[in-house]
């Protein structure tokens, strides 16, 4: 044999083992992903047992563990803004066995803390969207404001004196408070507290004069009297608060805003996992039971694509990122 020939044989032997090879890599991703799941699946919610962020998760959990074949877990991870959480996800194997409940504290975190051992676009990839809730600003009944406006007022002729409570450093209630007083132009001090239910409750008992609250946390208190809504930041009223204005309606168009959450996964999770997971999320979340326990909590659905829910958080992280530097927020 020349050497002519044998070179020829040589190459064309590589390039079966290379097709050979492309097909093996094939196969095994395709083996892999009908082979998912092969054990349990874990949603790890960085908040405590019994919030709006629990709740909801257990609900797509027991109707996704039905269509996976698995069980889903709940495993909660609260503390420290949600971070916790984000960064046992972060860890995990991307494998598809891991799911984490974000809101938008997972893009705001960035912009506030320093030491993060997460980056929530080169860590992880989007699952999908999940729900919204709508937010609102209340008052504590004895204040004299009965209106936004009012309370405007007040704020500008006392600098200082109020303060709002939030759910946490970093939350979306935090930045919308900063948005609020940036475009008001009012000093008011903000207070966290751990939870929503804690700041409704110092708000009712005259702690604080405001609160930024979800609706379905303060809406049971506006009902009852113990304390006066002012307005809520969705673009449409929240069914639950009817007679409440939009800032939209009240010449504040820049500060309509959403609380959502979604899911994402760790990023190494192969895409046709990614495929399912979220087909099974939509499935979940378009069920009527779902949807109908979800409306009474004050949520509502909002499925969407991987690539539609990374692009929602892609926004919304400028969005805050331009807020948080603007007002100087930070964890101290």
């Amino acid at each position: 044999m020349n050497n002519r020939a044998a070179s020829v044989l040589s190459f064309a032997a590589i390039c079966c083992a290379a097709i050979a090879s492309g097909m093996i890599i094939g196969l095994t991703g395709a083996a892999h992903a009908q082979a998912f799941p092969s054990k349990p699946l874990k949603i790890i919610v960085p908040f405590a047992p019994g919030g709006a962020a629990d709740i909801m998760c257990r609900l797509l959990a027991e109707k996704m563990a039905k269509e996976l074949g698995q069980p889903v877990v709940i495993d909660n991870r609260p503390g420290a803004g949600a971070v916790i959480g984000y960064e046992a996800a972060a860890r995990s194997p991307g494998d598809g066995h891991t799911m984490v409940v974000v809101f938008p504290s997972f893009v705001v975190n960035p912009s506030i803390r320093r030491g993060l051992s997460y980056d929530p676009f080169k860590d992880f990839k989007a699952v999908g969207g999940a729900i919204s809730l709508p937010m609102a600003l209340a008052v504590n009944p004895a204040l004299p404001a009965k209106s936004l406006q009012e309370l405007i007022a007040l704020a500008r002729a006392k600098p200082g004196e109020l303060a709002y409570g939030t759910p946490g450093v970093g939350t979306t209630h935090h930045v919308w408070g900063e948005m609020f007083r940036i475009a008001t132009g009012t000093n008011i001090t903000h207070v966290p507290y751990p939870g929503g239910g804690a700041q409704v409750m110092a708000t009712i008992g005259g702690h604080i004069a405001i609160a930024v609250s979800n609706v379905t946390e303060i809406a049971p208190s506006a009902v009852s009297g113990k304390v006066r809504v002012l307005v809520v930041t969705t673009p449409e009223r929240a069914e639950q608060l009817p007679d409440v204005p939009t800032v939209r309606e009240l010449g504040y168009p820049e500060l309509e805003a959403t609380n959502w959450a979604g899911f994402v996964v760790p990023g190494a999770t192969p895409p046709a996992v990614l495929a399912r997971l979220n087909a099974e999320l939509v499935r979940a979340l378009r069920n009527p039971e779902v949807q109908e326990k979800l409306k009474v909590q004050g949520m509502y659905i909002a499925p969407s694509s991987p690539e539609e829910f990374a692009a929602v958080l892609q926004s919304e992280s400028a969005r805050y990122a331009k807020v948080v530097k603007e007002a100087g927020m930070k964890v101290e």
